[in-house]
């Protein structure tokens, strides 16, 4: 399985997070960081919370606006390499 096929989920641990509306607001514990997340973002993060493939995120975004499997595949690969890039994301 290629890591676009795996699993992929939050960090444990040192993570907080609260929905508000159409954003969540995350707190990064361990490296003081706070985090507002879009609307985007907020759909794909508890799927993220409980660990999700790729096909199941851009299939999330797909079936919630009208998107191209294309254009939410990378969407979901931006954000995914953001979370990644400050330590939250794990694959």
């Amino acid at each position: 399985m290629g890591p676009a096929e795996g699993r992929l989920h939050l960090r444990d641990g040192g993570v907080d997070w609260k929905v508000l509306e159409d954003e969540t607001i995350v707190l990064d514990l361990r490296g003081s960081r706070y985090f507002s997340i879009n609307a985007t973002g907020t759909l794909l993060w508890p799927l993220l919370a409980e660990g999700a493939t790729r096909a199941q995120l851009v299939a999330a975004v797909t079936g919630r606006w009208e998107i191209s499997a294309a254009d939410a595949g990378r969407d979901v690969d931006a954000f995914c390499a953001e979370l990644e890039a400050a330590g939250l994301l794990e694959r």
